[in-house]
């Protein structure tokens, strides 16, 4: 960069001053403590670190804007859980703040960092905090139920989209542009490129290697898992990068539902999505136990409780208390059930009781995890947990 600048200094004729411009030496060694640095005839100084865009560079690369960032996201954070005391509606409230004011503002610039997947980590716990936050439910809620009912990205998979898209800027570029003479400048040892070739490895893009003068060079470019893509624009590569990284998201939220049992019903569900039944009430908290099958029923709190038993307490068939068990067959609740398959029957438009349905997928059905999920049905069941849980207490 330092010869970037000469070059363009003598070339053009321009006159740096030496009050306004310093030098900032990254990654260096101890040649370079006591070097004297010259623009033309003016002396430049030095200097520690550098603002720029809102990101805080340092000689020891971007650790303090990695820094910051966290604390960004913890601070907002703070700012909900204050904000939330004071809203009905949570869901609406907390949702609408962290996807449109909190993550762009954590996220500008980040696609010009080298992140790795400890500091990415940090940024998707918080978030995890944020979303149970927003649906009032324990730190002990599987976070797949969480993110799919949000229909929330993780940092990494906007990380993935974010340095890809910068990517092909930078060679879709003219070579007279500072960016691109200090990229392949720094090609072969630029951490940056690592981790972007690795982010395309995980959306199979393939990479075409530019040859000149009968030799490979460092660089490489972005193509299309069926070789195209060296034609398009920037903008036909951003509609692609968003549809693998998507692909990818999903995939990988898929495959973290396998083998937790608490998620048999759950797994059903196709696409990350904001599910606009929950309003923040305590019948929306108790619906996302029951759609996570983590409903704190007698079968699965047994070993805690002051009985020390399986068995439904609220009527005295003997039967193990299940989620199935109380939402469909409990006697204690038969006056609160009725209520709910009056409304179940009216929007099946014919009279049959919801057991006449295979258990699972009628369950899947009430709790709006089916493809056909009707939002007046889901009201009518937040309504029955609400009443139904009162009624135990």
């Amino acid at each position: 960069m330092y010869e970037i600048v000469q070059g363009y200094s003598r070339d053009f004729k321009v006159k740096f001053g030496g009050d306004k411009s310093k030098v900032m030496v990254i990654n260096g060694d101890e040649t370079d403590r006591d070097k004297e640095w010259n623009i033309g005839e003016v002396k430049i100084g030095r200097t520690k670190e550098y603002k720029y865009l809102g990101c805080m560079l340092s000689e020891d690369g971007c650790a303090r804007a990695k820094g910051e960032k966290v604390v960004k996201a913890m601070q907002w954070w703070g700012r909900l859980s204050s904000v939330t005391k004071y809203r009905a509606n949570k869901y609406e409230c907390v949702r609408g703040i962290w996807k449109y004011v909190t993550v762009p503002s954590i996220t500008f610039g980040m696609n010009v960092m080298a992140w790795h997947g400890g500091d990415l980590e940090k940024l998707d716990m918080l978030q995890n905090r944020v979303g149970r936050l927003a649906l009032g439910t324990p730190k002990w809620r599987a976070v797949e139920a969480i993110r799919g009912d949000l229909g929330w990205s993780l940092f990494s998979e906007r990380m993935v989209k974010a340095v890809l898209n910068y990517k092909v800027r930078i060679e879709r570029m003219e070579n007279k542009r500072w960016v691109k003479q200090i990229f392949e400048w720094n090609l072969s040892e630029s951490l940056w490129e690592k981790i972007s070739w690795g982010h395309a490895r995980k959306l199979k893009i393939q990479k075409t290697v530019r040859v000149r003068i009968g030799r490979a060079m460092d660089d490489w470019l972005l193509r299309g898992r069926r070789g195209r893509g060296m034609e398009w624009d920037c903008n036909k590569w951003k509609k692609e990068i968003e549809k693998l990284t998507k692909e990818y998201g999903v995939n990988k939220w898929k495959h973290s539902m396998n083998g937790k049992t608490t998620l048999i019903w759950y797994a059903s569900k196709n696409v990350l999505r904001c599910e606009m039944f929950y309003d923040g009430s305590f019948g929306s908290q108790l619906l996302l136990a029951v759609r996570c099958k983590a409903l704190s029923v007698n079968r699965r709190t047994w070993s805690g409780n002051e009985e020390n038993t399986r068995l439904c307490l609220q009527c005295n068939r003997g039967v193990e208390e299940t989620v199935e068990y109380l939402i469909l067959e409990s006697s204690k609740y038969e006056h609160e059930r009725e209520s709910l398959m009056d409304v179940v029957h009216e929007q099946y438009e014919e009279k049959r009781n919801a057991r006449c349905v295979e258990e699972e997928s009628g369950m899947r059905y009430l709790v709006g995890l089916d493809e056909e999920c009707n939002r007046t049905v889901v009201d009518a069941m937040k309504d029955f947990l609400a009443h139904a849980w009162n009624k135990q207490q």
